[in-house]
């Protein structure tokens, strides 16, 4: 009881000075300018058209749809603003706007007009404005008001639901810490040093990205659910440990190098070829700005490109000269097979990863055929060899993310998966299996650790871009993801190919209320939920394996704006699953088979007879109906492997202490007990 009041004590006293920090933080005026062509992750925006260029000046505008939101950052307290508007017309047009608590009324003029008005303070980190108007109907376009220029400014408290999300993450992290064996005065600092470090990063302007109420959310909510995972779940001293990785044998050498070989094979006669899309073109351009300029030039003319990801880039720029190569069109194939290189090294070893993995599950032939079936599968050696992308790339990290938690307490694994995320943001996906099989086979100690390490890594990652200037454009390219191809689907025979086919839907169309983005959202929730109690139960390599490949599934067929290739995601984790079940290669067949038909039918580059021909029958909808068919199939696999070898779990004696206890020690060892 002495050590829970101490606890107590400690809490309240760090709750108690999150209004503090950020009364410090908050000190002063704060005001922020944005014109219409700012970054969408700076502005966000709903309701607008394209940008169009002014006649009488440099500068931009954009006309809303009569039923606009813009969403600038909050700079606290009472509110300004002022709004460059013009009604866009020979006449007035009458506007409302909205925010939380109020709403304005006014008439805006022809020509460019600054319109000024008080509002009151707000409760989120983004102030919601919505534009309501009449609209005109030209060359197939509503047209409400033309907005071209925003300011706000306040000097007031920090938003409510920032000083909530602060708490949240106070409490969640201390408790987790405490539990994960920290003592008192070591955890009550490490999240004093938290709360210091909001309180700097907005006071020193970045409040303009509007980013810490959601992290600071999904930290805190992660944080005290681990906590309340772990009464239901805990920390289970008899969850068996993958099988150990077998010694190779010569004859195992020997068939690693003939896969590694026909890997080879097949992908460099395309190595020079130019892809079907145009991408290569735009690596090798932004190749050209790295070199010019450095990674002040990492995000010039915006790009969508990771720190790992362009580092890789600037690493390989200067063979392109020194070859022979160039960074503009018309790209000569020496430049193309340069920025294929990466793509091309991740697929060799993540054939001898899958190879690795297979053998601890039985013999060298069951090894070869799993290694074998990823290196020649046409989404794979298309992906890499033909195409350019940098799929291969990404999936390296995240197979080893999942094939790698019994190493060092599964901080590989986090290590993994942020190296992932900071290639491209779709390894967030492994978050909630990372989440619960480290919880599971380590508990709080081994989610705290793993949990830092993956944010120092993406934080050495992202400082030198951050110090150079290049902090918008590279939040950009990671929260920018979502919302960058605004339509139901971006050419994946998924679920929505089936309820829109190949018409250009914007993914914010509504059904019952609710918009088909947000739909999608939920449903790949739902699945992401399922996974993780799966794990939960069973936190095994072949339990995780097939927990990835479904949320890789998940992730192809059920979210909107989705990629024709991204079925590709679930086949490697399909062959780690397929180690200890060979019965998945079923599924694996059906997928890849899948797969290249989206590609081929999608991409008209790689073959266009065959791309017609797919467009013209009813592949398009079969495919669709097998992605969903799989993802049905997987769930049900999951969830009856998970049953079946469900471990058992150490459960300590009640105890309200934060402070973890050691395991009892296991019995004795008999003469005819098994080791």
């Amino acid at each position: 009881m002495r050590r829970l009041a101490a606890d107590l004590i400690a809490l309240a006293l760090l709750l108690a000075a999150v209004p503090l920090w950020l009364g410090l933080a908050y000190a002063g005026h704060r005001s922020a300018a944005y014109d219409v062509e700012a970054l969408p992750v700076m502005l966000p925006t709903t309701g607008l058209h394209d940008l169009e260029p002014l006649v009488d000046r440099p500068s931009s505008f954009r006309w809303t749809n009569g039923n606009a939101t813009v969403a600038p950052a909050n700079p606290g307290g009472p509110l300004s603003l002022r709004l460059s508007l013009s009604s866009g017309l020979d006449s007035a047009t009458p506007l409302e706007l909205a925010v939380v608590g109020t709403s304005y009324r006014f008439v805006v003029l022809p020509g460019l007009h600054s319109y000024a008005l008080l509002l009151p303070a707000q409760p989120g980190e983004r102030v919601r404005l919505a534009l309501r108007s009449p609209t005109v109907d030209l060359d197939g376009r509503p047209l409400g008001v033309v907005v071209q220029r925003l300011f706000i400014a306040g000097d007031g408290p920090a938003p409510p639901l920032l000083l909530g999300a602060l708490l949240l993450a106070t409490a969640g992290v201390y408790g987790l810490l405490r539990r994960a064996g920290l003592p008192l005065l070591v955890a009550a600092g490490a999240v004093m040093a938290l709360q210091a470090g909001v309180s700097l990063w907005q006071a020193a302007g970045t409040w303009r990205y509007g980013l810490l109420t959601p992290l600071l959310t999904i930290g805190g909510a992660g944080a005290l659910g681990a906590l309340a995972i772990e009464r239901i779940w805990p920390l289970s001293t008899t969850a068996p440990a993958d099988p150990l990785a077998q010694p190779f044998t010569r004859r195992d050498w020997l068939a690693l190098g003939g896969l590694l070989l026909m890997a080879l094979a097949l992908c460099l006669p395309w190595l020079g070829a130019p892809d079907p899309v145009g991408d290569l073109e735009l690596s090798a351009r932004r190749m050209g700005f790295l070199m010019r300029g450095g990674i002040a030039e990492a995000f010039t003319y915006g790009a969508d490109y990771m720190p790992f990801r362009l580092a890789l880039l600037r690493l390989l720029a200067p063979l392109v000269p020194l070859l022979g190569g160039a960074y503009y069109e018309p790209l000569p194939a020496v430049t193309r097979a340069i920025i294929k290189l990466p793509s091309l090294a991740a697929l060799l070893v993540t054939v001898g990863l899958i190879y690795h993995w297979a053998r601890r599950y039985g013999g060298t032939g069951r090894a070869a055929l799993l290694a074998g079936v990823y290196a020649v599968a046409p989404p794979v050696w298309l992906n890499v060899a033909w195409w350019g992308q940098v799929d291969v790339l990404l999936a390296l990290p995240m197979t080893a993310a999942v094939a790698l938690l019994d190493r060092r307490g599964g901080v590989v694994s986090w290590l993994c998966w942020a190296a992932g995320l900071m290639i491209k943001p779709q390894a967030i996906i492994l978050a909630p299996l990372l989440y619960g099989a480290t919880l599971r086979r380590y508990g709080p100690r081994g989610l705290a650790v793993g949990g830092f390490a993956a944010l120092g890594l993406m934080a050495l990652a992202c400082a030198p871009f951050v110090l150079a200037g290049q902090g918008p454009g590279l939040y950009q390219a990671a929260v920018g993801s979502v919302g960058r191809f605004p339509q139901v689907t971006n050419r994946a025979y998924n679920l929505w190919w089936l309820i829109a086919g190949d018409q250009a839907i914007s993914d914010l169309t509504e059904w019952a209320g609710v918009s088909y983005r947000s739909i999608g959202l939920l449903l790949v929730g739902a699945v992401a939920l399922l996974v993780l109690l799966a794990v939960l139960r069973d936190p095994s390599g072949p339990t995780r394996a097939a927990g990835a490949a479904t949320l890789a599934l998940a992730f192809f067929a059920l979210p909107t704006q989705i990629h024709e290739r991204y079925a590709f995601f679930a086949l490697p984790f399909l062959l780690l699953a397929a180690a200890a079940d060979l019965r998945l290669l079923l599924p694996y067949a059906a997928l890849v088979v899948a797969s290249t038909i989206n590609i081929l039918g999608a991409i008209r580059g790689f073959a266009p007879a065959l791309t017609g021909a797919i467009r013209a029958s009813g592949l398009p909808e079969a495919v669709a109906w097998t992605s969903l068919t799989l993802l049905a199939l997987m769930l049900a696999y999951l969830w009856l492997r998970a049953t079946r070898h469900s471990v058992p779990s150490w459960r300590p004696t009640a105890t309200l202490s934060l402070r973890r206890r050691p395991p009892p020690p296991l019995p004795p060892v008999g003469k005819g007990d098994q080791p």
